[in-house]
């Protein structure tokens, strides 16, 4: 008997793992992204990268520059198009990367061997995603654009007319009236 509830708890919990996650494939925050021009995500990777309105033909792009970049859901062996699209923007959320600082060996120290330990906050960037749906499209996932790469207490999220001077004419984040609420949707 206690087999046969651990197996019917089991399968009752795993059943409704799916409600877990949000499904924002059908709200609407107000927000559309008008994609201009279509965008060719290279062989073996998930995103492309849009920069001083220019699109970069790899994941190579100036750290201390706003940046944007659109990601699919799925990575394939062969170059995949993101056609010129309007995508609804159906959640917009912050976000904070953290890169882990690299320090250079010292070869002279008057601290113990190993008890020098540096204790000081990583760079990051500051940024928004821009969860997108489009019905023609489904495997387009968001748009993530960052703000410049700095220290913790430079940071900066990117303004709205940051973001569209790194998507150039590529594409448009048409806001309306409304203002970004992260988190809001």
């Amino acid at each position: 008997m206690k087999l046969f509830l651990l197996a019917l708890f089991i399968g009752l919990t795993f059943s409704g793992c799916s409600s877990w996650v949000p499904d924002y494939s059908r709200e609407d925050s107000g927000y559309r992204l008008v994609l201009h021009k279509p965008l060719i995500v290279s062989p073996g990777n998930a995103r492309v990268l849009l920069q001083q309105g220019k699109m970069l033909p790899s994941l190579n792009f100036n750290q201390y520059d706003i940046s944007c970049s659109f990601e699919v859901r799925k990575l394939s062996e062969r170059p995949q198009t993101i056609e010129a699209d309007t995508f609804v923007v159906t959640r917009i959320q912050h976000l904070m990367e953290e890169v882990a600082s690299w320090r250079p060996v010292r070869l002279a120290s008057l601290t113990l061997a190993g008890a020098d330990v540096d204790a000081s906050p990583a760079d990051i960037f500051l940024g928004y995603h821009f969860w997108l749906y489009s019905e023609k499209q489904p495997d387009v996932l968001r748009m993530t654009c960052r703000g410049a790469f700095s220290e913790p207490w430079d940071a900066q999220y990117p303004t709205l007319g940051e973001i569209a001077a790194a998507l150039g004419p590529w594409a448009t984040l048409e806001t309306g009236t409304q203002t970004i609420k992260p988190g809001s949707y």
